[in-house]
């Protein structure tokens, strides 16, 4: 906190009107072992402070890897200069929203210490989940990707707040690959938590290698799946991604301000069924994107976006709170002290219905099951998004019949909310990471099965 408190020093003496510094120093490791080879084994330490200061209404940015006081006060200088010269071109001058001032030590519950466990341990666990892959003749790769990161955090603003952190998560990525003939079967599973090492005695990277085998040679005995406009059920994973990507990317008060949001103006409007309730929630217990207050200092929340069909709210920076007369809701993230706060989300979700899977099968006669994400692609300004799931099935007279490949699901965002007429009671969360403004952070998608009626499904 003491380059913190340089800092803030140093722009009060500028004479910015306000200013806040994050201050890092991160311990992080990845390993990567592809087909039984390490092609990647690195360990690091990333330090240094980023600060921003608003003069006369224009934002001014800086980073440094140095925390030698010179080059602070360089840094600092290099910032309030920057403002100075944009507020003399701006014509619309940036408020802030008002927040109270904040002063706690956080951190995350720690049994193990990463950086206490030897390199040796963390390969040793990588080697092991790649062999738990290996339960067919006809897995042809397997890649595993171990990450961990934990360290410490400082943030201060010249308003007064006062934050300090101790973050600490890890996590495991498999890729299975199968192949048989010309036939290619690609799955990717992932899982990890915010803790230490010890985090593997609740996430079995073992039991997440097998699953992605066996659900890529699944993919071997599947046909091309049927185009057209049929009834689709969406498991957890791709629901989650669709309330993501397609409504929680819209729902980012920036987007929505700059008229690139299919939800502009709609709040208090209905743009999905009744069926529909839909958060992005920073507080969700162990959350991957989860956190007591966002890179701002603002305290987060539990953000209500649609309720029962009707568009509650967005996601807000101090920023874009005050342009649109809201409240700040502790929105803002950054992926290190290298960037600065833009408008993020946490953990996006649909919630629980009162249906069984089971029920949501019942009432199809002819559909397409979607199984996980492949990725996709989504215009939130025009409302449209084409995701590609990573397996799928027919579903016949309310039974599972063939598995299918190669498929899609598309379409108008408010359009596919309001043809959600079930929602089943099986929720999962999912890890993921999100790109955006050059940026990537950590987040949690979640939902229950959901099934869509009238949904454009596209095969190979």
């Amino acid at each position: 906190m003491q380059v913190a408190e340089r800092v803030i020093r140093l722009c009060q003496k500028f004479g910015a009107e306000y200013a806040d510094v994050r201050v890092e120093r991160i311990y992080s490791t990845e390993i990567r072992l592809t087909q039984d080879t390490f092609d990647q084994v690195a360990s690091g330490v990333d330090q240094g402070f980023g600060v921003r200061v608003l003069y006369k209404g224009a934002w001014g940015f800086g980073s440094s890897t140095s925390l030698r006081p010179d080059d602070v006060t360089k840094i600092v200088r290099g910032a309030f200069k920057a403002a100075k010269v944009t507020s003399s071109y701006s014509k619309e001058k940036t408020r802030l929203g008002h927040v109270p001032q904040a002063r706690r030590s956080l951190a995350t519950e720690v049994k193990t210490p990463m950086q206490s466990v030897p390199m040796d341990d963390k390969m040793q666990l990588t080697m092991k989940t790649s062999g738990a892959a290996r339960i067919d003749g006809r897995i042809a790769s397997v890649t595993v990707t171990y990450s961990d990161s934990s360290g410490e955090t400082s943030l201060a603003t010249t308003e007064g707040t006062r934050l300090t952190g101790k973050p600490s998560r890890g996590s495991v990525v498999v890729v299975a690959v199968a192949k048989a003939g010309e036939k290619v079967g690609t799955i990717r599973e992932r899982n990890g938590m915010q803790a230490g090492f010890e985090l593997f005695e609740k996430v079995d990277p073992l039991g997440l290698a097998r699953k992605a085998a066996e659900k890529a040679l699944r993919l071997l005995d599947a046909t091309h799946a049927p185009s057209g406009r049929f009834t689709a059920i969406a498991d957890q994973k791709l629901a989650g991604v669709f309330a993501h990507e397609a409504v929680g990317h819209a729902s980012e008060a920036d987007h929505v301000i700059t008229g690139e949001s299919v939800l502009e103006g709609k709040v208090g409007q209905r743009v999905g069924s009744g069926l529909v309730t839909m958060y992005d929630d920073s507080t969700f217990p162990g959350g991957w994107g989860s956190s007591l207050y966002d890179s701002e200092g603002v305290p987060t929340e539990k953000r209500l976006i649609i309720e029962k069909g009707f568009l509650r709210g967005y996601i807000l920076n101090r920023e874009a709170a005050a342009q649109l007369n809201m409240k700040p809701n502790g929105g803002a993230r950054a992926q290190s002290f290298t960037y600065r706060p833009v408008v993020r989300m946490s953990n996006t979700y649909l919630t629980s219905g009162n249906q069984s899977f089971e029920e949501l099968l019942e009432g199809v006669d002819y559909g397409v099951y979607l199984k996980g994400s492949r990725g996709g692609q989504v215009d939130t300004t025009k409302g449209t998004f084409q995701f590609s799931a990573e397996e799928g099935c027919l579903i016949e007279k309310g039974q599972l019949t063939k598995p299918v490949s190669d498929v899609s699901l598309s379409g108008l965002t408010l359009e596919t909310l309001t043809n959600i007429d079930g929602v089943a009671n099986d929720f999962q969360m999912t890890i993921g990471l999100c790109g955006k403004a050059g940026q990537v952070v950590t987040t949690g998608t979640g939902s229950p099965h959901i099934r869509i009626r009238n949904a454009v499904i596209g095969g190979k």
